[in-house]
């Protein structure tokens, strides 16, 4: 399977999770690290049975697993600060914003991964940039609040998690990685934030799973099909780059369904700048 065509399946998957997000975490009472540690305790789940419905290998051996707790490690920093800037930004704002992380991916890669940066992709990483201050200043003036800064971090965690990931994918099956590192990442915000589960209740209530299935599925989906098109060809900086072409599928889904219209032109001359941006750093 060509791993251009599960790469842009990814985008797809990954822009309406973002809605979905979006979604669940609009209560500014929602507390990130409980909704988190479900987050990914679910996916881990999900991908389990999806593991054991095609026979995927497990085996921790197969890696290195210094790496497996860190890549776990750097997605539970990301989903935290991403489910904190939720609350305070809008999905579009922040789809947009959290592009940055391909410029960490991409430095991350030339540093550890010896892949090239080349003129063009200097050029692209301006571009994604400039649209970056074009969201910050959304309002006419230039100004950091916390939920930018949040997606800031979020985005350099998800840059690092990405190379890491790269490099682990060689040695895991892609539904069987996915399952330890959700797994993992749970259990490693639990470990650091144990009082998040004091909410469980609201957890098991009809109306929390009824949200919180759907974005397990897409979370799930996108997982799968980015980790596989590692495996199928595509090197960490293309896939990383292509995928922030969800960018403005994201902006789009958001006028449409959430209804953020504020700035419209704004966001989309933002979001055809990012995608611009992703095709010159491709």
């Amino acid at each position: 399977m060509n791993w251009l065509f599960l790469t842009l399946l990814s985008v797809l998957f990954a822009s309406i999770a973002s809605i979905l997000q979006r979604v669940l975490m609009k209560d500014e009472k929602s507390n990130p690290y409980s909704y988190a540690i479900v987050f990914h305790l679910f996916l881990g789940f999900l991908n389990l049975g999806f593991a054991i419905l095609y026979g995927s290998h497990f085996s921790l051996r197969s890696g290195n697993f210094f790496l497996l707790l860190l890549a776990s490690g750097l997605w539970g920093a990301c989903s935290i600060f991403l489910f904190k800037s939720l609350q305070l930004i809008e999905a579009s704002e922040k789809t947009i914003l959290s592009s940055l992380n391909v410029v960490f991916t991409i430095i991350a890669s030339v540093i550890f991964l010896d892949e090239v940066f080349s003129g063009k992709k200097i050029f692209g990483t301006v571009i994604i940039l400039a649209s970056t201050l074009l969201v910050v200043s959304l309002k006419n003036v230039f100004k950091l609040n916390r939920g930018v800064v949040y997606v800031f971090i979020a985005a350099f965690f998800a840059g690092l998690a990405l190379v890491v990931d790269s490099a682990n994918v060689q040695h895991y099956n892609a539904i069987a990685y996915n399952t330890f590192q959700n797994f993992l990442t749970g259990f490693i915000i639990l470990a650091f934030a144990p009082k998040a589960l004091q909410q469980w209740r609201q957890f098991v209530q009809p109306s929390f799973l009824k949200r919180m299935l759907p974005l397990g599925i897409f979370s799930t989906a996108q997982g799968i099909l980015y980790l596989t098109a590692l495996t199928y060809g595509g090197n960490t900086a293309q896939v990383g780059t292509i995928r922030q072409a969800s960018t403005i599928v994201t902006v789009f889904l958001a006028i449409i369904f959430l209804k953020e219209r504020n700035n419209l032109w704004r966001k989309l001359l933002a979001a055809v700048l990012v995608t611009l941006g992703v095709f010159l750093l491709h």
